[in-house]
C-alpha cells in the first residue's frame, strides 16, 4: 500500500482525535495532538485514504535514538500495510537525521500492536510497570536501523553552522539569487561545504544556501541540475536534509522559457502541475509521490500575494526537459501543441521528493525568454532578462515569501 503521506496540520487534528478514539484506552486529547504538531521537536505524519485521514505517527529524536511516539490506523484501513508504511516514513526520517535505533513503547496487552513489531523487526527488550494512564504495563521494543550517513553527516554540518531551522524554504534559480536581497542574510554556507565535494559552475547559481535574517526563511542560492551528471537523489539531497530539519514550506523557482505566446518576459506562471519529460526522479520516493504534488494551500496563498501586490500570476503546466541543450523548433512546437505554459531544465525533482516527504510545496516560472519555434535562445539571455524579471516579480515574491509562514503554520 502506498498512501498519500504527508506532514501533520492542526486542520487534521479532527481525524486524527477520532483514530485516538477508536484505538486507545486512554486517547490523548487534543491539546496533546495539537502540541506534537507544533512542536518543532516532534514529527507528525498523517496518511490519506478516500479524502479523509487514515492513520498517523509522531516521533521524535532525542539521545537514544528515535522514538515512535504513537502509531495508529483507523479501523477501516487496518490489516492493509497502513501502518508499516507508516512506521517506514518514521524510520527513513530518523536514519537520515542519523539514528542507530529506534524504539517504542506499546501495551502489553496489545497483541496485535505487538505482532506489528515483531514482524518489522522490532524486539521487546524491557517490562515497564505502570506506564499507561490506567495503571497498564508497557513493553519497551526496540530495532537497529542504519543510518543514511550521506544526509545524517549534511544535516550535521548545517546544525552546526545553524542550530534554528526556519520554517520556509526558497529555491532560486537561475539569475533569481537577487531576491534573498531583501531579507538579509544572518549566514550563507556554500553547497560545496555541505556536500564535501564542489560542484561544476553554473553561471546564475551561486551554490549556497542563505538564513535571513529574521530567521524564517532559508534560501538555496541555485540547484544542481541533471544536465550537470547529477541523479535525482542527489539534485534533492540539500533541500531533503533542510526538509528533515524542519523547513517544511517550500517555493521553488525557475528561469523558464515562455511556450504560451501570450506570455512575455518577467511574467510569472504558477505550477499547476508538471510533466517530467527528462525522466528524473529521486529514487527513494518512488511509489510515494503525491498525484496533487503542488499544495492548494500555497497556491492560495501565492493568490493572495498577487491580488495584494496588483501582479498578474498565470497558472499552467510546466514541461521539465532534461538540457542542457534548448529545445528544438520541433520540441517547441509540441509542447505549444501540448498547451504547455513554460519549459526549463530543473525543478522537478526538488518538488518530487519535498512532496513526497508531506511537505507543502509550490513552484513559480519566472519567464525570460519566448520558447518560441523560431528562437534562438542562449543562457546568457536568459540572465540578462532579470532585470524585467525583478522589476515585475519582486514584490509578488516577496509577499508570497512572507505569506507561505502563515501557510506553515495552520
Amino acid at each position: 500500500m502506498f498512501p498519500e503521506i504527508r506532514l501533520a496540520s492542526v486542520t487534521d487534528i479532527p481525524g486524527i482525535m477520532d483514530i485516538e478514539n477508536q484505538s486507545f484506552p486512554c486517547p490523548w486529547d487534543t491539546e496533546t495532538i495539537n502540541a506534537c504538531i507544533e512542536s518543532p521537536s516532534f514529527r507528525t505524519w498523517i496518511s490519506r485514504l478516500d479524502g479523509r485521514v487514515a492513520g498517523y505517527i509522531t516521533a521524535e529524536l532525542d539521545a537514544p535514538g528515535l522514538h515512535i511516539v504513537n502509531l495508529a490506523a483507523g479501523e477501516n484501513y487496518r490489516r492493509q500495510g497502513l501502518a508499516t508504511c507508516l512506521l517506514r516514513t518514521a524510520e527513513s526520517w530518523g536514519r537520515r537525521l542519523g539514528a542507530e535505533v529506534s524504539f517504542l513503547e506499546v501495551r502489553e496487552s496489545a497483541l496485535p500492536a505487538r505482532a506489528l513489531y515483531k514482524k518489522s523487526d522490532y524486539s521487546g527488550t524491557q517490562l515497564i510497570q505502570g506506564y499507561y494512564p490506567d495503571g497498564e504495563d508497557g513493553l519497551q521494543f526496540r530495532k537497529t536501523i542504519r543510518p543514511d550517513r550521506v544526509a545524517s553527516v549534511i544535516a550535521e554540518r548545517i546544525l552546526r553552522r545553524c542550530a534554528i531551522i526556519p520554517p520556509v524554504g526558497v529555491i532560486l534559480g537561475s539569475g533569481l539569487s537577487w531576491l534573498a536581497e531583501e531579507f538579509g542574510s544572518l549566514l550563507e554556507i556554500s553547497f560545496e561545504e555541505l556536500l564535501g565535494e564542489s560542484s561544476p559552475e553554473v553561471p546564475g547559481h551561486p551554490g549556497k544556501i542563505s538564513f535571513s535574517r529574521c530567521g524564517r526563511f532559508v534560501f538555496m542560492l541555485g540547484r544542481l541540475h541533471h544536465y550537470q551528471g547529477y541523479l535525482g537523489d542527489e539534485i534533492s539531497m540539500l533541500p531533503g536534509v533542510l526538509g528533515d530539519l524542519g523547513v517544511t514550506a517550500w517555493i521553488l523557482t525557475s528561469s523558464s522559457g515562455a511556450v504560451d505566446t501570450e506570455l512575455l518576459p518577467g511574467d510569472a506562471v504558477l505550477f499547476r502541475d508538471h510533466v517530467n519529460f527528462a525522466g528524473c526522479v529521486p529514487e527513494c520516493i518512488i511509489g510515494r509521490v503525491r498525484r496533487s504534488v503542488y499544495s492548494n494551500r500555497l497556491r492560495k496563498a501565492a493568490e493572495k500575494a498577487a491580488r495584494s501586490t496588483g501582479t498578474e500570476l498565470r497558472e499552467g503546466i510546466f514541461a521539465c526537459v532534461s538540457g542542457p541543450a534548448y529545445e528544438t523548433s520541433a520540441e517547441i512546437k509540441f509542447l505549444k501543441n501540448k498547451d504547455f505554459s513554460t519549459v526549463s531544465m530543473s525543478t522537478v525533482p526538488e518538488a518530487l521528493l519535498l512532496s513526497a516527504r508531506g511537505f507543502d510545496v509550490a513552484a513559480v516560472s519566472l519567464v525570460t525568454n519566448a520558447a518560441s519555434p523560431e528562437a534562438v535562445v542562449t543562457h546568457e539571455e536568459v540572465l540578462s532578462s532579470q532585470e524585467k524579471v525583478r522589476k515585475k516579480q519582486e514584490a509578488f515574491l516577496a509577499y508570497f515569501i512572507r505569506e507561505a509562514v502563515s501557510v506553515e503554520l495552520q
